[in-house]
């Protein structure tokens, strides 16, 4: 009498341990896709000081001279295959310089782009 009692609680349990499953891979995809969502800002946002440093960097060396000329930089080391950056001086005067800063990068199927002006000031 006690095995046929047991046998539909085990089912019962069985059935919410399924349900239960059900609703954490739903949960954990759904981390999974924020996760790598904060990884591509996170990436963009490094993409874009390292463009603005390499800027401030030959600004004070002198080593920018002339406006117009877009450079790709090298991203091998941010860790992420699709990472571009690309500088673009527009104008630049003894104490300033207008840069675009563009930047893409991308994990599996999501890709992240960006273009945005920025003005940098010399030190002198």
């Amino acid at each position: 009498m006690r095995k046929g009692f047991i046998l539909p609680i085990v089912i019962m349990i069985l059935g919410l341990m399924g349900a239960e499953l059900f609703v954490m891979t739903g949960s954990s995809n759904k981390i999974g896709f924020q996760t790598n969502r904060a990884l591509l800002d996170a990436v963009q946002q490094n993409l874009i000081s390292s463009g603005l440093s390499w800027v401030k960097h030959n600004m004070e060396n002198g080593d920018i001279k002339k406006a117009g000329k877009e450079i790709q930089l090298d991203t091998a080391d941010i860790g992420i295959r699709n990472a571009q950056l690309a500088v673009t001086i527009e104008k630049i005067t003894h104490k300033q310089a207008e840069v675009v800063i563009d930047t893409s990068c991308g994990f599996g199927s999501r890709n992240l782009k960006n273009s945005k002006k920025y003005v940098i000031l010399h030190r002198q």
